[in-house]
């Protein structure tokens, strides 16, 4: 049962689902943060790209510099943690895939299937109430009496 407990504090449950999402999300964000970068710093760089006087050219260089020394790392910063919230949303989603999967392995294989409780915060909880009715209905054909909370089949019961 110990395990079980670690299993669900960690935050990486299906690691390539997960880091794919977070991976494509950034992904995503960053062309979008690069399309506010470009709009904010479009005029100070029109003006240094078209104009050749100095005292034009002085305070739109000045706007540049102060630009990328306070947007870079606010830019930075939003996308490690749009990365490490893409990981724990993800949480959300693959724990209780990987709980239904467990469920569903051991129907395939012909066992009682393991009772999983889903977190309350976890997606697909009306899934999970089917699961459970489903699980239920199965033991009482086969003349279970109580739930287990294995997943292994009663011994003597070996195929």
């Amino acid at each position: 049962m110990g395990a079980a407990e670690n299993r669900r504090r960690t935050r990486i449950v299906d690691r390539q689902f997960q880091l794919g999402l977070a991976v494509r999300l950034l992904l995503v964000l960053m062309i979008l943060f690069a399309a506010g970068l470009l709009l904010a710093f479009a005029p100070s760089y029109y003006v240094l790209a078209t104009t050749s006087d100095l005292k034009s050219l002085e305070p739109a260089a000045t706007e540049f510099l102060v630009l990328h020394k306070r947007l870079w790392p606010m830019v930075l910063l939003s996308l490690a943690g749009i990365f490490f919230y893409a990981i724990f949303f993800s949480h959300r989603i693959a724990g209780p895939l990987y709980r239904i999967n467990t469920i569903l392995r051991a129907l395939i294989e012909d066992r009682d299937p393991p009772v999983e409780k889903f977190r309350e915060d976890d997606y697909f909880q009306p899934t999970a109430a089917l699961l459970k009715e489903l699980s239920e209905k199965m033991r009482a054909t086969r003349g279970s009496t109580a739930p287990r909370t294995g997943g292994d089949p009663p011994p003597g019961d070996v195929k």
